[in-house]
């Protein structure tokens, strides 16, 4: 279906990553984490997808997960600014804030 032509217009992986975002919002960190990571499984190549999961890992308190998956956004896009937010991330992890 994400690749179907007829859905071109839809933004699958906004659309689900911003309801992961909503659940997060609600609490519901587990959810969230179901929901991030099928984000992940649709789009492998989306560094940030994976910033996504890793924030979710950091809200339920998996510091090491997170940190996984903040280096693995950090080598997806080294550069960009989804990469740029991991590293700020993983500082913040450092000095004992999240």
């Amino acid at each position: 279906m994400i690749n179907d032509e007829r859905y071109r217009f839809f933004d699958f992986e906004s659309e689900l990553n911003n309801t992961g975002y909503n659940i997060i919002n609600r609490k519901q960190i587990e959810q969230a984490i179901a929901i991030f990571t099928f984000v992940t499984q649709l789009f492998p190549d989306s560094a940030n997808a994976w910033d996504s999961l890793a924030e979710g890992f950091l809200k339920a308190g998996d510091k090491q997960k997170a940190a996984e998956y903040y280096n693995k956004t950090i080598a997806m896009d080294p550069d960009g600014p989804t990469g740029k937010n991991a590293r700020e991330m993983l500082r913040t992890m450092a000095e004992g804030h999240d």
